[in-house]
């Protein structure tokens, strides 16, 4: 089955959630409005656990068994930080650090043999971990972390295959999230779609340091983020409105078109690694 196929199916399952959270059950954990870093003025729901079935079912028919795992393990992270967001808590950054390494090594253990390349497995762990944050930090802005990811799974992978189904399942996803969302993706989406980007980064390490170039905005994003949180003395973990999507909104770049410019701009480093 192709995986442009995953458009469609990852919309369709958007869809159920968010018919069944509005109208069945309220299952879908809630993004309610907060002054200083939420700019929405109600609760959106958090549906990316609605991308998990989608990827399951490429990566099961590709045969990628431990990055079905490593996403499940990450997806349902996401979810309960998700929830326990809404009651005004979240989980123990130790907690989630963990959980995170363990899908950032399964991840990287879906393109190497740690036992055969020990260093490069080491690698592919550590970028597979810096991606999923990477991409739950840019989940800050309208479309930005499903756009982004669309682009540089589809770029890198050359629009085939189970990982680029990822790719286009963050497509399908995308018009629930931009330009006016009725969902995010939330901690369980971006966690699923950055560890599918590290998993195809650690296929692509022998390609140097191009292969890092799809994804050199999450990259970019992270390293600057981190960098001002240690300089200020700030927890790295914790939240704040010093991204590059802030940056470029505060100079004049509107809310809507945020998404569209960080897509192109992951486009064309994408093209200049081609």
């Amino acid at each position: 089955m192709h995986a442009a196929f995953a458009a469609p199916a990852a919309a369709a399952v958007t869809a159920l959630c968010w018919l069944v959270n509005r109208r069945l059950l309220g299952f879908l954990p809630d993004d309610l409005p907060r002054p200083g870093r939420k700019q929405h003025a109600r609760p959106v729901p958090l549906a990316g656990i609605a991308l998990l079935p989608v990827l399951w079912l490429w990566l099961g028919l590709g045969g990628h068994w431990y990055l079905l795992l490593g996403t499940g393990v990450v997806a349902w992270l996401g979810f309960a930080d998700d929830w326990r967001k809404e009651r005004g808590t979240d989980l123990d950054w130790r907690l989630k650090a963990l959980a995170l390494l363990l899908g950032a090594a399964l991840a990287a253990n879906d393109a190497v043999d740690p036992l055969a390349e020990p260093g490069r497995f080491a690698l592919a762990a550590a970028l597979a971990f810096v991606l999923a944050n990477a991409t739950n930090f840019l989940d800050n802005t309208d479309g930005v972390a499903t756009a982004l990811s669309a682009v540089s799974l589809l770029s890198a992978s050359g629009g085939d295959g189970p990982l680029a189904a990822a790719g286009f399942g963050a497509l399908g996803f995308l018009p629930w999230n931009w330009p006016r969302p009725l969902l995010f993706l939330g901690d369980a989406g971006a966690y699923m779609l950055g560890l599918c980007a590290g998993a195809l980064l650690a296929q692509r390490l022998p390609q140097g340091f191009v292969a890092a170039l799809p994804f050199a905005v999450q990259f970019a994003d992270f390293a600057q983020v981190v960098i001002a949180r240690l300089v200020l003395g700030t927890p790295p973990w914790v939240g704040d409105r010093r991204h590059l999507t802030h940056v470029l909104q505060n100079l004049g770049l509107p809310r809507a078109l945020t998404a569209p410019a960080f897509a192109m701009a992951a486009a064309l480093l994408a093209g200049a690694a081609a």
